[in-house]
């Protein structure tokens, strides 16, 4: 494609409907939503530990973070970058049976960033992420913006859940049955239903307690039970901000198999464990309000659907390191954040079972090792599964290569800086220390200087991903149509228009 072509086909970025061009635009809007929250935590965690914050201040900004990484990241990162881009490719689709709603997807995410940020300039709101009444009742700031960018940014999840789920079902190329699509394909149609069901509810959720807000009546208004909102929200949110590493897991079975050289070891296995982390998701809301009022028995119920979880996630992890048993494994960058996934992921799985150990529960639930196991599922499971997503299918979304030394050194360099974050955090919580506290207590002064070591390694570790991955598109080599060796649907056509031409219709 000539320069100049490409130049004018610059112009068509708002209005186009191809799925590729779309992907990217969502991997630069949700990166600077990543951005914007990062900075924010950088502040905290200065702020905190120099004990240079006001109270109020540090609430209005550790909601403003929690929202930023929570709905406008880590819920549409993967199936909005790579599910957009690699799904139509898996299915042999060619394109999304509604490209329309890809690009409407696409506008609500633009359109609830920008409300937020104008929010935030108008009046930052100190209500804490998940929005528990009365506090966000009263809290000051202008909430009804920050209400109205959550409703766009939850319709962006309902269209793109809309999109995968009739495309699975209407766009796949014939003969490829249900069990024959790539695991990724899989975990991009499941994740697809939460975000309907969750996406819709959210958005409904949020319209009900803005309006609670104006009138102080309704289901939420200031004489209802707080435990009302936070039964619903959870119920909404926990498949998502939780479970958001359903599609997570799919994009480290495919990394597996690709950098493994063979197929996926237990293929219907993976597909059941899956299926049942979804249902699990939406059964088990109620494990966050053990020691918030709920009841005991209910709790009692609850944590125990909550420790099933580990069943499906032993036979997912089974199956990975199966996969690289005896695997041709590669060198790669890839196979060092798939190390550093396995790793955090099993610190997070871990620590999610003491908090679903009711005797436990009602102790560290309320610590700052309940914030540190967030985290861990968080940027230990789903931003490092991105990130390995990225490295792997760069060259078949660019077209160019890497370094691959820089690649790897950033991966360990990553690994290091995340644990030494939040792995004193799980030991001040096991202590006791409260979360939300603007100020770090007598006692815990070594470990808070260790995460903020830590929070800075982790930053370097990403500034050197965005300088690698980023780099390339200036001097990278291109590369091969293909340099894993895999098999799956978007390397087939790697030759093609995915890596010749990104942008192209």
């Amino acid at each position: 494609m000539s320069k100049a072509t490409h130049a004018a086909g610059g112009a068509n970025w708002l209005t186009t409907t191809d799925h590729k061009r779309i992907a990217l635009q969502f991997l630069w809007w949700t990166c600077g939503a990543f951005l914007l929250g990062a900075i924010y935590a950088i502040i905290l965690r200065l702020r905190v530990t120099s004990g240079l914050v006001d109270p109020a201040l540090y609430r209005q900004m550790l909601t403003q973070h929690g929202v930023l990484m929570v709905f406008l990241f880590l819920v549409p990162a993967i199936p909005s970058v790579l599910g957009n881009f690699l799904l139509p490719l898996q299915l042999g689709a060619g394109e999304f049976r509604l490209p329309w709603l890809t690009r409407l997807a696409l506008r609500l995410q633009m359109a609830g960033t920008v409300l937020l940020v104008v929010s935030i300039m108008l009046g930052a709101v100190g209500a804490g992420w998940s929005f528990v009444t009365p506090q966000s009742l009263q809290a000051p700031g202008a909430f009804g913006l920050l209400a109205l960018a959550l409703v766009c940014v939850a319709g962006s999840w309902l269209a793109t859940g809309i999109n995968f789920i009739v495309t699975v079902h209407h766009g796949r190329r014939p003969g490829l049955g249900f069990f024959q699509m790539p695991i990724l394909s899989w975990a991009l149609y499941l994740t697809a239903y939460a975000l309907v069901v969750a996406g819709t509810l959210f958005g409904v959720l949020v319209v009900y307690l803005a309006a609670a807000r104006g009138t102080a009546t309704g289901p939420f208004g200031a004489s209802a039970d707080p435990l009302l909102w936070q039964g619903y929200f959870w119920f909404a949110v926990r498949p998502l901000a939780i479970f958001a590493l359903l599609p997570a897991a799919g994009v480290i079975t495919e990394v597996i198999a690709g950098i493994a050289r063979r197929p996926v070891v237990g293929y219907r296995t993976v597909v059941g464990s899956l299926i049942a982390l979804l249902g699990l998701g939406f059964a088990t809301w109620g494990v966050h309000l053990v020691g918030a009022g709920q009841s005991p028995a209910l709790s009692f119920t609850f944590t125990g659907l909550a420790l099933l979880t580990a069943v499906p996630v032993a036979l997912l992890s089974f199956s990975w390191l199966s996969t690289l048993y005896r695997g041709a494994v590669a060198c790669a960058a890839p196979t060092s954040f798939v190390v550093a996934f396995l790793f955090c992921s099993g610190i997070a799985v871990m620590s999610g079972l003491m908090l679903c150990t009711l005797s436990a529960a009602d102790y560290l639930a309320g610590t700052v090792f309940a914030t540190a196991h967030l985290h861990y599922v968080m940027m230990g499971g789903v931003v490092t599964a991105l990130l390995a997503g990225l490295h792997y299918w760069w060259p078949v979304m660019f077209g160019r290569m890497y370094s691959p030394l820089l690649g790897r050194l950033s991966a360990f360099t990553y690994l290091v800086g995340l644990n030494l974050a939040f792995l004193p955090q799980l030991i001040a919580g096991a202590r006791g220390l409260s979360r939300g506290l603007a100020s770090v207590p007598s006692g815990f002064g070594v470990l808070d200087v260790t995460a903020t070591w830590g929070m800075w390694i982790l930053t370097t570790a990403l500034v050197m991903v965005i300088a690698n991955l980023f780099g390339s598109l200036h001097d990278g080599p291109e590369t091969g149509p293909n340099p894993w060796g895999a098999t799956t649907g978007e390397w087939r056509g790697a030759a093609g228009p995915a890596v010749g031409d990104p942008y192209a219709r």
